[in-house]
């Protein structure tokens, strides 16, 4: 096993986030599918939160969370933000949808409520809006030097930093 992207020391704070933005673009995609489509509303969430990280390191999970979604996602999900939250506590702590419906290759569901007032995510459409979020904020990134220093304080946080793989041997 190597030791690569976010594990690896060397990389400045810059090619640690571009690394999350590659496991974003690459990696919740192929979980979308029929066995493990919840799995990618997890990783979409805990982006989420990891993006709300970098963008507000002071701040508890809940207001960096919403700071996010409030600052990069397109509209209607900032009016949702605190259905979303609770979403994310449900699927995180609970392995459940909390207020949403969740489904699949569903577009035409997608944020609309059903009989019971729950309001339906579809996986793609909402990955794509995380996706949106995700390269609005590293284009902010790029130019804001307050951004960059948030991203600095929380990547460099020993407690709640980011995400470390190493190469280990068992014996």
């Amino acid at each position: 096993m190597t030791n690569r992207g976010i594990g690896d020391h060397k990389r400045n704070d810059r090619a640690r986030a571009n690394v999350l933005q590659q496991n974003i673009s690459g990696g919740i995609p192929r979980l979308i599918n029929d066995d493990s489509a919840f799995l990618s509303f997890i990783c979409c969430f805990t982006a989420m939160e990891a993006l709300g990280g970098f963008l507000a390191p002071a701040e508890g999970n809940g207001a960096r969370f919403k700071a996010f979604v409030k600052g990069y996602f397109p509209n209607p999900y900032p009016a949702n933000v605190d259905e979303l939250w609770k979403a994310r506590n449900a699927i995180v702590h609970g392995f459940s949808p909390g207020p949403f419906g969740l489904t699949h290759h569903n577009s035409t569901a997608h944020l609309k409520r059903i009989p019971d007032g729950r309001l339906v995510l579809n996986a793609e459409d909402f990955y794509a809006a995380l996706v949106f979020a995700a390269k609005q904020y590293f284009d902010a990134l790029a130019t804001d030097s307050a951004l960059q220093t948030s991203l600095v304080e929380r990547v460099n946080d020993n407690k709640t930093g980011f995400l470390v793989v190493v190469a280990t041997r068992v014996s």
